[in-house]
């Protein structure tokens, strides 16, 4: 094994896979009181990095293999087990002082000195290791790493100053939102870029108007991300802003325009979304039938129902099970129905499933015909679709599974007839 390789192996060993960062207390939830954790508030029995740990690391991403540099910026922030414990199983014979940098590097840098070789490595020439020192800053509890990411976004260096908000996109800290909101008037579009993507991280609704203003840049990229930022902000008073980007000429626009408004679910998008899925490309068609799934607006009903028959696999499952989800949908429509003898196996089940949601009784002749000689997952799709629908049409086919030789599906039709005997005990 060459030297280079044998560098490359080393950081991926070396590599910290840490839990992902739990939320500012103003960003949170409201808490769940059911939910424990025995380790709030005990610190991790080993240390943190040091600078020499952190320099080392460094210098090993600088000289791996491009790929594999990326492979490792990528995962941190993934966490695959272990980290604080005092015996590892599952340790190769000879990894063992690998394996304790590995743990240490785990633990969130905090230490002056790391610290402050992290910001200056935010202008290494090769991207991967600027992204991996962003990401550790942003991952830091110390105030002082905030500091340092805030102070870089002023840098003079462009690439600096991109890194930078990439860590704070990774930081999610409040207080950096008017430094981010100022770098998307840098004369730098990729720091404007993932000033933007920051933002949205961060889901601070006083963004909606600085990111919306970029929605009319000349660079589609640009265009792109702050459609994303604003889906990610969730803000209904984003919706007209961004529904004549469905109709951008760059398709990557189109989808984050649409993807955008999946997420902020304002029924005021029902137009354009379903304009997409009629004349969208394939990226658009599928986006533009999970997002009007989300929004679950009935008026969506017919362009879902002629997406069933649409030539794209994943368009035809995503509106079919779309449909299902539509509110208050009294019929079912006939495309849904003759889904069940598709010959795309899991478009059969997302069809049964969906009837079952829509709980249209008219089916149930089609649902117990499709059973006969259906596979388990779809006869258990079935069974369940008819325990929804109170129709003494389906009693057979339940009476039938309560013998099928899927246990799964046995299972489920015998709590359907406990419950519909039930029902008729309540009833009498």
């Amino acid at each position: 094994m060459n030297r280079r390789s044998l560098t490359a192996l080393l950081a991926l060993s070396a590599l910290s896979l840490h839990p992902a960062r739990t939320p500012l207390s103003a960003q949170s939830a409201a808490p769940d009181y059911d939910e424990v954790d025995p380790w709030a508030g005990v610190s991790p029995s080993i240390p943190g990095p040091d600078s020499a740990a952190v320099a080392g690391f460094m210098r090993s991403l600088a000289t791996a293999d491009p790929l594999v540099c990326q492979m490792v910026a990528h995962s941190i922030g993934n966490d695959s087990g272990g980290g604080d414990a005092l015996y590892e199983p599952g340790i190769l014979r000879g990894e063992d002082v690998q394996e304790r940098a590995r743990q240490a590097l785990n633990q969130d840098v905090t230490g002056h000195a790391a610290l402050a070789h992290l910001a200056a490595t935010l202008g290494d020439r090769h991207a991967c290791v600027r992204r991996v020192a962003a990401r550790m800053l942003g991952r830091s509890d110390a105030p002082e790493a905030v500091r340092l990411l805030r102070d870089a976004l002023r840098h003079e260096t462009p690439e600096v100053r991109e890194a930078a908000a990439l860590g704070l996109a990774t930081a999610e800290d409040p207080a950096a939102s008017s430094d981010l909101t100022h770098a998307l008037s840098d004369r730098e579009p990729a720091v404007v870029r993932m000033a933007a993507y920051a933002l949205g991280e961060m889901e601070d609704e006083r963004s909606v108007n600085p990111l919306a203003d970029l929605l009319r840049s000349g660079d589609p990229v640009t265009r792109a991300v702050a459609a994303h930022a604003l889906g990610e902000l969730e803000n209904k008073s984003a919706t007209d802003r961004l529904t004549p980007l469905v109709r951008d000429p760059d398709p990557r626009v189109q989808v984050a325009a649409v993807e955008a408004l999946g997420e902020i679910e304002d029924p005021r998008a029902v137009p354009a979304l379903t304009h997409a899925l009629s004349r969208g490309g394939l990226e658009v068609r599928r986006a533009a039938a999970e997002a009007l799934g989300s929004l679950e607006d009935r008026r969506a009903a017919d362009a879902l129902a002629s997406a069933i028959g649409d030539g794209d696999p994943v368009v035809r499952r995503l509106a079919a099970q779309a449909t299902g989800e539509l509110d208050d949908l009294e019929h079912a429509p006939p495309g849904l129905v003759t889904a069940l003898r598709d010959r795309d196996p899991e478009l059969r089940v997302i069809a049964a499933k969906a009837l079952g949601e829509i709980e249209d009784s008219a089916t149930v002749p089609a649902l117990a015909q499709a059973y006969d000689g259906a596979e388990p997952r779809l006869r258990y799709a079935i069974v369940n679709a008819l325990s929804e629908m109170d129709d003494s049409r389906g009693d057979r086919v339940l009476e039938l599974a309560a013998r099928d030789r899927d246990s799964a599906v046995r299972k489920a039709a015998a709590e359907a007839l406990k419950d519909r005997r039930e029902d008729h005990e309540d009833g009498e």
